[in-house]
């Protein structure tokens, strides 16, 4: 039975080159034409994910009715934004007793649901699982070392889905808490653009990236309790270790996004050049929304939301941070 990859963008495409290489058949959606062209014809996803050999056991395909009709485990990598949008007209096809095991970061604005809860709520019959951790694609797809966490069902469900991923560069941990571990990768994006300014200025202190992360992670906890997960969740992997891992990465699009702002370019600018904005981006103003809601204070968050909206700049933000890091 071929395993099902919903979005053949960065992470998608890394993701089934680890599943091919670990002897299992691929088969991929991807809404991109000239992509599904290319990976079927010469085996590379030069947009996606460049200079990678991809293996011939991976098949894409335009018509996503295929991957749900003939995929009993079924991996979504979309963008949190399009999810409801790509999946729900054809939910009804998916295999019954598949498994979904979400990857994408991201509350939806209208309905406050995370990618996770969104993809629950889709295919009510089937068990659903939540993927997350440090894993910057371009890395585990060159076979670098790798650890990431699991949540959502029972052993009996999740081992199935980690014996696909498991080998002896990647590993997968298993854990209670599925909003944690979903929640841990949507906020360090955001923290992720914070630390984007530092870098777009030359801020290159160790001192000053140990100190943010350090606050950037006790603000992450305190708004992920205040939203039902168990704090512990957020110092290990899928809160600290993505924490670290996506605002350090050079490869970070969260943090390039943050670099690019801090050098003088618009939000309006980097998303007509890219296509899209990055995940912090789309889930900042919903997570200040919730943070007032459930009173708890954000104030890196919102500071920024400052910047991004054009209300403060990278500098100020800066001079904020020190000033008010050092006032303790």
């Amino acid at each position: 039975m071929q395993v099902g990859i919903i979005g053949l963008g960065n992470l998608g495409t890394a993701l089934a080159q680890l599943i091919t290489a670990n002897g299992h058949a691929v088969l991929g959606w991807e809404y991109n034409p000239q992509v599904v062209a290319e990976i079927n014809a010469g085996h590379t996803n030069a947009r996606y994910l460049p200079d990678i050999a991809l293996s011939p056991g991976l098949t894409a395909t335009g018509q996503l009715d295929e991957v749900l009709a003939q995929c009993a485990t079924v991996f979504v990598t979309l963008p949190s934004a399009f999810i409801r949008s790509a999946l729900e007209p054809h939910a009804h096809l998916l295999r019954p007793g598949a498994t979904v095991i979400n990857l994408a970061k991201g509350i939806d604005r209208a309905t406050g649901q995370t990618a996770y809860q969104t993809v629950c709520a889709l295919f009510p019959g089937n068990p659903c699982l939540m993927l997350a951790g440090p894993a910057i694609a371009g890395e585990f797809a060159r076979g670098m070392p790798t650890l990431v966490m699991l949540a959502g069902g029972s052993s009996a469900i999740m081992l199935p889905v980690a014996g696909l991923l498991d080998n002896d560069h990647f590993r997968v941990r298993f854990s209670q808490d599925a909003l944690g571990v979903e929640l841990g990768g949507i906020l360090k994006n955001i923290y992720a653009i914070g630390l984007g300014f530092f870098d777009g200025k030359q801020v290159s202190s160790a001192n000053f990236r140990a100190a943010y992360l350090t606050m950037a992670l006790e603000e992450m906890a305190r708004l992920g309790v205040g939203m039902g997960a168990r704090q512990e969740t957020f110092f290990y992997l899928a809160g600290m270790g993505d924490l670290l891992a996506t605002a350090l990465s050079a490869r970070s699009h969260n943090r390039g996004f943050g670099e690019q702002i801090a050098a003088g370019k618009q939000v309006a600018e980097i998303e007509a050049e890219s296509g899209v904005l990055p995940e912090g981006y789309q889930t900042l103003r919903v997570v200040l929304l919730l943070a007032e809601k459930i009173h708890v204070p954000a104030p890196l968050a919102l500071g920024i939301w400052h910047v991004l909206t054009g209300h403060a700049t990278a500098e100020s933000f800066i001079d904020a941070f020190v000033r008010d890091f050092i006032s303790l």
